[in-house]
């Protein structure tokens, strides 16, 4: 009888061991991409003559930059919760998957760079809006990526995944797809108003998810208990 630890005939002794490399290297640029985005903070300058009111004054100054990391942080992290949960069902895959996984990861390597000249550019008028529109494009395009490597798993090559409960692709896709198109909503908002009220584009998605988590739950729960 063959062990559970054998390759079959059909498999390569080290197939197990790829499917996690590649999973492995996605996390890695996820954790790179991540804290890449401290890298513009420089602690203030202190020597024996500083006083509290100037630290104080070079925090304050920063305000912006904290606010676009922990922002941008969100969003990478949502990102690689939604990779996550698409690497758990993988247990296969080929060039195209390989590829697609390469492309979900591209707008991800950006998000540094996209943050970081969103809050250099914040307090001016004349370059916000372009700032705002790359970074804005930055996530659909990461929105984008991450739906098609969804549906080249799901949809395209069912053989290399473990199959997905419905109500669980039915969330997976929503999500994603509210997402990418409430940032597109705002980016279209740029072109006809300003960046202030393009801003509360980003309303509509965050009630959605209030909705949804406490609502809707509590909602779920009344039906089952009866």
């Amino acid at each position: 009888m063959m062990s559970h630890h054998e390759p079959t005939a059909n498999k390569h002794p080290k197939h197990d061991f790829q499917v996690e490399r590649l999973a492995f290297f996605s996390d890695a640029v996820f954790a790179i991409a991540i804290t890449l985005l401290v890298i513009e903070f420089k602690i203030p300058h202190v020597d024996e003559k500083t006083t509290y009111a100037e630290v104080w004054n070079e925090l304050a100054g920063m305000k912006y930059k904290f606010l676009s990391l922990l922002f941008s942080f969100l969003l990478i992290s949502n990102y690689w919760v939604r990779h996550h949960l698409l690497f758990k069902h993988i247990h296969n895959y080929n060039r195209s998957i390989l590829t697609w996984n390469l492309m979900m990861l591209l707008p991800v390597i950006f998000f540094p760079f996209s943050t970081a000249f969103f809050y250099a550019s914040i307090e001016n008028s004349n370059v916000i809006i372009l700032a705002c529109r790359i970074f804005l494009l930055n996530n659909i395009a990461a929105g984008v990526m991450t739906y098609i490597l969804y549906w080249m798993v799901t949809k395209k090559y069912p053989e290399m995944t473990y199959p997905m409960e419905e109500e669980e692709r039915d969330v997976f896709a929503y999500r994603v797809v509210w997402m990418t198109v409430s940032f597109v909503c705002i980016f279209m908002l740029t072109y006809i108003s300003t960046i202030e009220v393009s801003a509360i584009g980003v309303l509509p998605m965050f009630f959605a998810r209030l909705y949804k988590k406490f609502f809707k739950k509590k909602t779920h729960k009344i039906k089952h208990a009866k």
